[in-house]
């Protein structure tokens, strides 16, 4: 079940810096769900780039977290997801790895911890990037389920 408040974080684990003016992209889409007089209800779609737009670089080993989201009102319970990655100009091998964290009260978070280690969080997806990955773009399905 999803928290009263939540956001998405990434890792990026390869040899380059991403690096947003040389092509590279992070486009995220959600769609939440939850039950509704016993009938599945669909939310409206939420879009998260993790701040990612012109002028922007994550480093290797970087991690970007993502805009929090209210879910006090709305109470979903869950939600589908796909995370679309485009690689930059440079050629690129590693990994992205989406993180949830989550918070009861928007003020206290994992990530905020004096000794914060990511693998913390709970793993959403994990996308490969190959040796030959210079402007690849992959994309993966995930989901978070009550």
């Amino acid at each position: 079940m999803l928290a009263r408040y939540w956001r998405l974080r990434l890792k990026w684990d390869a040899d380059q810096t991403l690096t947003y003016d040389n092509g590279a992209r992070v486009d995220i889409s959600i769609i939440p769900w939850k039950l509704s007089s016993g009938a599945l209800s669909y939310g409206s779609e939420i879009s998260e780039d993790l701040g990612f737009g012109a002028g922007e670089t994550i480093a290797d080993e970087g991690e970007v977290e993502g805009t929090v989201v209210d879910n006090t009102s709305n109470l979903y319970l869950g939600f589908k997801g796909i995370l679309e990655m485009t690689a930059d100009a440079n050629s690129t091998d590693g990994y992205a790895y989406l993180y949830i964290e989550e918070s009861a009260d928007n003020t206290q978070w994992p990530s905020d911890a004096d000794d914060f280690d990511i693998t913390d969080l709970k793993l959403l997806a994990v996308l490969p990037f190959t040796t030959d990955a210079e402007d690849e773009n992959r994309m993966v399905n995930f989901e978070v389920i009550a």
